[in-house]
Parts: C-alpha cells; structure tokens; sequence
C-alpha cells in the first residue's frame, strides 16, 4: 500500500512542477524570446567578426540568381 501512496504522490508531484514551469514559460515568454534574440544576435556578431563582413552578405546574391535563370 506503501508503494503506490509514493507512486502516486510521486506522480502529482511532477504534474504540479510541470505545471508551475508551463505557467512560468507563458507569463515570461516575451522575455525569453528576447533573450534567445540577444544571443542570436551575438552569435551573428561573433561569426561576423571571426568570418568578416562579406561572409554574411547575402544582399546582391539575387543578381547571381536572375542571372543564373536568364541562362
């Protein structure tokens, strides 16, 4: 009798903390989301800085693309 009051127990337990983390990733989304953009962002400027300016570029790479359907 024992081991199913812990089992039980055990299981509302995780379904309390699981729902106290589900909560807490709703209420404080936004800040989560800006802060995985604060770290996409430096990532994007420590590639930029190891790689240099013209690896990230990718704004006159459409001119290559016509030009490469024209053919």
């Amino acid at each position: 009798m024992k081991s199913w009051f812990k089992i039980i127990s055990g299981l509302l337990i995780s379904l309390v903390v699981v729902g106290a983390v589900t909560m807490l990733a709703i209420k404080y989304f936004d800040v989560i989301v800006r802060g995985f953009d604060a770290l996409r962002n430096q990532v994007i400027r420590k590639k930029q800085q190891f790689f240099g300016a013209d690896c990230c570029d990718y704004e006159d790479d459409d001119d290559d693309l016509v030009e490469a359907e024209e053919v």
